[in-house]
């Protein structure tokens, strides 16, 4: 079930604009089952790596560690954001965000200034 959420976007200085984000939330369930699927991707290419020769003694044991890192990562996740869409406060130009998992605060590169811009969720007064 999507739900959609004002954010507030900053480039670190007090110049500020708004926008929103539509997000799908996790329960403790879909937070594990997304984990053990990333954990299970990873692990599977570590596999299939030991039939590489020479590369297999590095791809092993990178795969193996980042199946760990993407596990907890995706564990540590709120939920997942499906789209969204901001104003760069440096430059003006519209920002799309694209797919991610939500992780607060969110940030996305504007296209046109090359600056980071920083979405957080917007106070409710």
């Amino acid at each position: 079930m999507s739900e959609r959420i004002d954010i507030e976007s900053n480039v670190m200085d007090d110049r500020r604009t708004t926008g929103y984000l539509e997000i799908n939330k996790f329960n403790p369930a879909e937070k594990t089952r997304t984990a053990l699927k990333k954990l299970a991707l990873w692990w599977g290419l570590s596999l299939l790596s030991v039939l590489i020769p020479v590369f297999h003694f590095v791809l092993v044991p990178l795969f193996f560690f980042l199946g760990f890192f993407f596990a907890r990562k995706g564990y540590k996740s709120e939920g997942q954001v499906l789209s969204g869409q901001t104003t760069c406060p440096h430059c003006g130009t519209e920002i799309k965000v694209a797919k991610a998992d939500l992780n607060w605060p969110m940030t996305e590169i504007c296209q046109s200034c090359a600056r980071v811009v920083r979405m957080e969720k917007k106070d409710v007064v």
